[in-house]
């Protein structure tokens, strides 16, 4: 058994203006540097077999989607540490209960997000990295495949990309 977890990533463009704030946060903060994403499905234990097969059914049945960029924000945890909120859409939604479904996941609170920052930095920290951050507005991408990452490690250079699904497309 191993860990994966789902990413949607954004679209090239959308992604390197992420990708620099990310590196920029991380040198200044002394951060991991990581690929931008949100996660569409976390810490999934299963065989590679079986990650391939249900991500295919999963991407088999759930359309593309927009994903509208929001508010800088923060939390508590390592991995939600300041992050650019995804505002919620039916279909974005659908999407993860879609997932949970398929990989027979319980009540997994899902706050749809793409990381800044990952660290164990103080909340008043964190709040005043947030509050600094600028991002252009009406940021969007459209949602089009599944990545499937491993995530049996807590370092981001431990993470591969296993395979990727195109949504709502037939895979032989």
């Amino acid at each position: 058994m191993a860990k994966y977890t789902l990413w949607v990533v954004p679209t090239p463009q959308i992604k390197s203006i992420l990708e620099k704030i990310i590196l920029d946060l991380s040198e200044k903060y002394q951060g991991p540097k990581f690929e931008p994403h949100m996660t569409l499905l976390g810490d999934i234990e299963t065989s590679e077999e079986e990650i391939l097969k249900k991500s295919k059914e999963l991407a088999s049945i759930v359309k593309p989607f927009t994903c509208v960029l929001g508010e800088i924000s923060f939390s508590t945890t390592y991995f939600q540490n300041v992050f650019v909120r995804v505002k919620s859409s039916a279909n974005l939604m659908e999407a993860n209960l879609a997932a949970k479904q398929i990989f027979n996941v319980g009540n997994n609170l899902f706050m749809p997000h793409i990381s800044l920052l990952y660290g164990e930095h103080d909340i008043s920290t964190r709040e005043k990295i947030a509050s600094k951050i600028q991002l252009p507005s009406d940021m969007s991408f459209q949602a089009e495949k599944i990545s499937v990452v491993t995530s049996f490690s807590k370092n981001p250079r431990d993470w591969q990309h296993v395979v990727e699904f195109s949504f709502n497309a037939r895979h032989s």
